[in-house]
C-alpha cells in the first residue's frame, strides 16, 4: 500500500491534474446516481434502479480507469526518458 502511495506522489503534475479532474466527474455522477437511487426509493419505479445501478457501475469503472490510467501514461513517460 505504502508502495502505490510513493508511486501516486511521484506521478506528473499534468497527468493528476487530469486524474483529479476524472475523479471529480466520477464523484459527481455518482452522487446524481445516489440521488436517483433515493427517488426509487419513495416512487419504486423500476427504470429508476436499473438506470441508477447502471450509471453508478460504469462510474466506479471510470474512476478506476481515471486511476490506472494514471500510472500507466507516467511509467510509459518514464520510460521514454
Amino acid at each position: 500500500m505504502k508502495l502505490i502511495i510513493e508511486n501516486f506522489k511521484k506521478i506528473e503534475p499534468s497527468i493528476l491534474k487530469i486524474c483529479y479532474s476524472g475523479l471529480k466527474f466520477c464523484l459527481v455522477l455518482s452522487l446524481l446516481c445516489a440521488f436517483v437511487l433515493c427517488i426509487y426509493q419513495s416512487v419504486h419505479n423500476i427504470y429508476l434502479f436499473y438506470i441508477g445501478t447502471s450509471v453508478l457501475k460504469s462510474t466506479l469503472f471510470f474512476a478506476a480507469f481515471f486511476v490506472i490510467c494514471a500510472f500507466a501514461i507516467d511509467t510509459i513517460k518514464k520510460e521514454l526518458k
